[in-house]
């Protein structure tokens, strides 16, 4: 009699890669940027250090530039979380420090609509200073976001630099404004924090009507390819080579009904057909885009200025031909 030991092993947790999709300047580039998979947006004041938590998120020292003059940044990045497959916006920091006041509004404006009308945005990670109190545009940033409905993922970074009694104080104050979830706290510097990050950025993102519509198509087409390769029976087989000779040999028939493959060329054969079915179903099972009720009203929006603006045009021009006969 043998003697048997039970191993529990402990799941590490796997960090996953970040990779630099795209860079983008404009709102039609943000908005046509990754269609198929959910986003996650970062956004914080200018001196949060957001990029230093993209590089520890990746375990990259240079991945996203961090610069000592904060609010320099001017573009968007795109980064591809691998394997899940979708992916975190890097917005600009707000406070834009050091630019011009058309500049600031001109960003300002382009987040503004990213946020609403990006129809696969998942959710938004505010990220805030756990050294501060509540700043008045953080606490405007969230009010944004909860207004327009907008799943908020709120994390205190610079952790490591403030007392446990601090963060248990900022976590409370900022769990007050934000009562759909308690802020992480983390540190780009020690690693604090960053596990659990990760895991509540997967879990919302996967959770996403479009990722979900994503993964049940894809379960589908593996469910009916795997289906098709199941089903390719002998006699499968044989009608296979019936139909494309006319009449099975004598020796293939025999080897066949034994349960033994008809030949090279009618597993060649039986290959196309599968790979066939495959690509038919993957044709036909395209996740559909999914359009939620944030980018209908944008869309609607839109569609009411469009209106307004025809009609000031053609008061405009009834108002000159009006004047015009008026001179006659």
């Amino acid at each position: 009699m043998t003697n048997s030991t039970e191993t529990n092993e402990i799941e590490v947790f796997k960090f996953p890669q970040l990779v630099l999709e795209q860079t983008l300047y404009t709102l039609n580039q943000l908005k046509a940027a990754a269609p198929e998979s959910a986003h996650i947006a970062l956004a914080g004041r200018s001196n949060v250090g957001k990029s230093s938590l993209i590089n520890a998120l990746a375990k990259r020292k240079q991945l996203a530039k961090v610069s000592s003059t904060p609010g320099k940044t001017r573009s968007v990045n795109l980064y591809r979380v691998e394997p899940q497959g979708f992916y975190l916006t890097d917005l600009p920091g707000y406070g834009y420090a050091k630019r011009s006041k058309s500049e600031r509004e001109l960003w300002a404006n382009l987040i503004e609509k990213y946020l609403v009308e990006c129809e696969n945005l998942a959710a938004v990670a505010v990220l805030l200073d756990c050294r501060l109190e509540p700043q008045e545009a953080d606490i405007m940033m969230v009010k944004f976001a909860l207004a327009h409905n907008i799943p908020i993922i709120p994390i205190l970074t610079k952790a490591d630099k403030c007392t446990q009694k601090e963060r248990s104080d900022r976590i409370s104050k900022w769990t007050v404004l934000i009562p759909r979830g308690e802020p992480l706290a983390v540190s780009s510097h020690t690693g604090m924090g960053l596990e659990k990050v990760w895991k509540k950025l997967i879990q919302t993102a996967l959770r996403s009507p479009l990722m979900q519509a994503r993964d049940a198509a894809q379960d589908t087409v593996q469910d009916t390819a795997h289906g098709t390769v199941q089903e390719m029976t002998p006699d499968m087989t044989r009608e296979i080579c019936s139909e494309a000779d006319g009449e099975m040999p004598a020796e293939a028939q025999r080897g066949t009904e034994n349960g033994i493959a008809v030949s090279a060329e009618a597993a060649e054969r039986a290959e196309i057909v599968r790979s066939g079915a495959e690509a038919a179903a993957a044709e036909t099972e395209k996740p559909k885009k999914i359009r939620t009720k944030r980018g209908a009203a944008a869309r609607e929006r839109e569609a009411q200025k469009k209106r307004e603006q025809e009609k000031a045009r053609i008061k405009a021009k009834e108002e000159k031909s009006r004047a015009k006969h008026k001179r006659k």
